[in-house]
């Protein structure tokens, strides 16, 4: 190949590098496929304390009464209950409380004095098992089921770091690689735990390899998609995540038991890790490496299974492009992340993006607990979750394109917010609780979609060198949202009196709104280029930039037509 001087090329950029290798070719909808299975994958595990970690209408074991159960047997088992378990204010029979009775059950009690039960009997309408009654984690040690849940945000977070970091250090294949076999063991493991400590080991374990591997294969999927599809990219994932969430669901409703659960969970891994064998290593990341080897061998891969036959002269410019594609400085010397908040503009931009993030994950993971502690079947509760965030998506693929990025997550948080905050009402005035379940699904439509729009938009913001970083650290942000969701969600046992119940959604409502302002000073990226380097991204966004035929495409055009293989 002879060699091509500079002057006597015209740039190439790697987004027309995409487009010469078919646009969205059969390579681009196969690597697209595994980035799907992993979303619904990730969305399973993330769900499925919902029903793991269920806590089922429960009381105190008669003590001494081995045949105890939740439901009334028959006229003397209730006059033992009625005996051996005090009331509360509610008429209900106390879930931590007996009397200091003897074991004598047909005679009458010899005090009255209330103590501490170590011993339940749970309702089994729902579920025959779960965690909670696996474990005990009710009454003094219901808090644990709290620590529990939050080890797995505290996975999510670390695993967002180490995915950030390793995946632009060592590759994103390597790292996805290894946190699905991290998730496929941790699955396994998780149907033996019978204690504590090894729940909460595998929870952080479960969390951290959930958001790595997709984090990595996201990546990915949007440095080998071109403009045009990354929006397809981000509402598919989002898609069959949701329908994760429903397989999740009707493997819950068949088996009641959390052991079947889970071992239904780990099962499922099996088909993704073999995407091992067909997941290529992003080239924008091997070119950012100066492995240009690779990525042509990438690239030629891409071209083969695509069935596009590129002409000597079109070979010249990609692997001209290929070279243009990395600054120069990076061949020699590796750039910190740091240089991404040294420059003012940039760390206003970031750090918006970080607190957008905060905000969004809180609010999503605060309603989702709110959704699943509405009064009626749990698995209605969830259908009615998963049908909503259907629609968000659906809402999402209509207007991504059209409104463009900042319009829509504008528009979307407002709206959140104002529904949040409007709960309110009928708190305070008296309403069905129909009301207040519409408004807070109405609230989670609202954020599933801001959330869905931050995901495709936020890596765009990146340069290519730090794109994996800067996906991460927002994923790690978002955690800390996530880490404050549950005590949010409380705050109406913390604060009684009429406005206890509305102070969640009114913290949802407003955070909603912060966001929606924020959201203002964002550059629009619908149908642009993505940045390559940092000064790209320092001057993204500083004017309009032309979506019409650039001078590049016009310059590919000119050149031989691609063929086709039959």
């Amino acid at each position: 190949m002879a060699d091509l001087k500079e002057e006597d090329t015209p740039k190439v950029k790697f987004e027309e590098v995409l487009l010469a290798l078919g646009g969205l070719g059969l390579y681009q909808k196969r690597l697209l496929c595994l980035v799907c299975l992993t979303s619904a994958l990730v969305l399973m595990h993330n769900m499925s304390p919902v029903f793991t970690m269920k806590i089922p209408d429960h009381r105190c074991k008669i003590p001494g009464y081995d045949n105890d159960t939740y439901a009334i047997q028959d006229e003397f088992h209730f006059m033992l209950i009625n005996r051996s378990i005090p009331l509360t204010s509610t008429g209900d029979f106390s879930k931590c409380t007996v009397y200091g009775v003897s074991s004598n059950h047909t005679s009458s009690p010899h005090n009255t004095t209330e103590r501490e039960c170590s011993e339940w009997v749970y309702d089994q309408s729902e579920f025959s098992s779960t965690l909670v009654t696996q474990l005990n984690l009710v009454c003094g040690r219901q808090l644990f089921r709290s620590h529990s849940n939050m080890v797995i945000f505290a996975g999510k977070f670390a695993g967002a770091f180490l995915s950030s970091m390793f995946g632009d250090y060592f590759g994103r294949r390597g790292v996805y690689t290894l946190m699905m076999l991290v998730m496929a063991g941790t699955s396994v493991g998780l149907v033996f735990t019978f204690n504590l400590p090894l729940l909460m080991i595998f929870r952080f374990l479960i969390g951290a390899s959930t958001t790595g591997s997709y984090l990595c294969t996201y990546v990915i999927g949007m440095e080998l998609l071109g403009k045009k599809h990354r929006s397809l990219a981000s509402t598919a994932t989002n898609l069959f995540g949701v329908f994760g969430t429903i397989v999740a669901t009707l493997i819950a409703y068949l088996t009641r038991d959390w052991q079947y659960f889970q071992a239904g969970l780990a099962a499922l891994c099996l088909p993704v890790i073999i995407g091992y064998f067909f997941i290529p290593e992003s080239p924008r990341w091997l070119v950012s490496k100066g492995r240009h080897k690779e990525a042509q061998k990438t690239i030629d891969a891409i071209a083969r299974v695509n069935g596009v036959s590129l002409p000597k002269t079109m070979q010249v410019e990609l692997l001209k492009a290929i070279d243009q594609a990395v600054p120069k400085t990076s061949k020699s010397k590796t750039v910190s992340p740091l240089e991404l908040f040294r420059r003012p503009r940039l760390f206003v931009r970031y750090t918006l993006v970080y607190l957008s993030w905060i905000f969004l994950m809180m609010c999503m993971y605060g309603l989702m607990l709110n959704v699943s502690n509405m009064s009626g079947d749990v698995f209605l509760n969830f259908t009615l979750l998963c049908i909503v965030d259907l629609l968000s998506v659906g809402f999402f693929a209509l207007l991504v394109d059209r409104a463009g990025r900042r319009i829509l997550l504008v528009g979307v948080t407002a709206l959140g917010g104002v529904a949040c905050t409007a709960t309110i009402l009928p708190v305070l005035l008296g309403g069905s609780s129909w009301i207040l379940r519409g408004l807070s699904l109405a609230g989670r439509f609202c954020i599933r979609s801001a959330i869905t729009t931050m995901y495709i938009m936020s890596p765009e913001l990146f340069p290519t060198v730090f794109r994996s970083f800067g996906l991460g650290s927002c994923s790690m942000m978002s955690r800390l949202g996530a880490l404050a969701s549950p005590y949010v969600a409380d705050l109406n046992t913390f604060i009684t009196g009429g406005w206890g119940p509305a102070l969640p959604q009114i913290v949802f409502g407003v955070t909603g709104l912060v966001t929606s302002f924020m959201a203002l000073f964002q550059p629009e990226t619908k149908g642009r280029n993505l940045p390559e380097t940092v000064d790209d991204a320092d001057r993204f966004g500083r004017k309009p930039e032309d979506t019409s035929t650039s001078p590049e495409d016009e310059e590919l055009m000119r050149l031989p037509p691609a063929k086709v293989s039959s």
